[in-house]
This record gives C-alpha cells, sequence and structure tokens, in this order.
C-alpha cells in the first residue's frame, strides 16, 4: 500500500487536504512540520505533501531527511500562488504543485506512480540482499500521525499504571 505523509501547520486545512490526498487510494498520515521529522525517522513514506503553511525551516529540514540513506521518498511541495512558486530554491524538492484540490490528485498521483515503477519486482526465485542501511517501516493504516503517537503513549501510561 502506497503511503502519503501530509504535513502543515493549519489543522483544519490538513483534514481537508488528507480527505482529497486519499482520493489517490493511499494511506495518509497528518503532522505539524515539527513532528514530521520524528516519523519520517520510524516509517516509511512514499511520498510526502508539504502544505504552503509549512515554515521555510522545516521545508528544508523535512525533504533533506525524505532523501537521506538511500530513502526512495518523493516530496511533494505545495505552492498557493505564482508569487510563492518562486520562493523555495535550494531545497530538495521532487516537484511542487498548486494546492487546489484537483491539481494536487493529479500531482500526487503521478509522484505515485513513479514510486509504483521504482518497485523491484520479486519472486519466489529471487530474494533480496539485506542492505546495512535499515529503512522504517510502513505505517499500516490511514490516521494522522500525531494521533498515533498519543494512542501509543496513552497505552503505554495505562499499561504501567495497571502494573
Amino acid at each position: 500500500m502506497l503511503t502519503i505523509l501530509a504535513v502543515g501547520e493549519d489543522t483544519g486545512l490538513l483534514k481537508t487536504r488528507a480527505e482529497v490526498l486519499r482520493k489517490t487510494g493511499a494511506n495518509v498520515l497528518c503532522c505539524s512540520g515539527e513532528a514530521a521529522l520524528k516519523y519520517i525517522n520510524e516509517w516509511e513514506f512514499d511520498l510526502i505533501v508539504l502544505g504552503h503553511t509549512v515554515r521555510r525551516h522545516h521545508v528544508e529540514q523535512i525533504s533533506e531527511a525524505a532523501h537521506r540513506h538511500g530513502a526512495k521518498t518523493l516530496v511533494l511541495l505545495l505552492i498557493s500562488d505564482k508569487v510563492r512558486e518562486q520562493e523555495p530554491k535550494g531545497h530538495n524538492i521532487d516537484a511542487k504543485s498548486f494546492a487546489e484540490p484537483g491539481c494536487l490528485v493529479r500531482s500526487a498521483s503521478d509522484l505515485l506512480a513513479r514510486q509504483v515503477g521504482r518497485r523491484p519486482v520479486q519472486t519466489s526465485a529471487f530474494k533480496p540482499i539485506a542492505s546495512s542501511v535499515t529503512l522504517a517501516s510502513k505505517k499500516p493504516a490511514s490516521q494522522p500521525a500525531d494521533i498515533a503517537a498519543r494512542r501509543a503513549l496513552i497505552g503505554s501510561f495505562e499499561r504501567r499504571r495497571a502494573g
């Protein structure tokens, strides 16, 4: 299953954007720019969508983290208008898209199709050689990443309290 990490600072807009991105058929997780680095280190994503509300320094950090250690994650930067299109230079961004829903779905779908094309075909006769680089595991279900972290923390606290 393909996975998308949607990053933004406006929670209402991020929720709406996640619903739009789910039209690609991928699992979509949401978080703030601050939390994105934690999730990139823990899980592997096929696509990271950076909303136009993400702070510039977070764009730099997230795009660098997404591409380090041979990761195949692609990064899509959303822009709200043509003026902002010129703004981010020098970032490790794979594509830019306007935030309009139709354009966003087309751009995300195109990048996800590239990801499907990159994946090696595995047969029973071929077994991949173990890599020295440990990649993060895929997050299995669509849910906001911040909520998943909170649920894990609450579960840990309740287990300690009960014990």
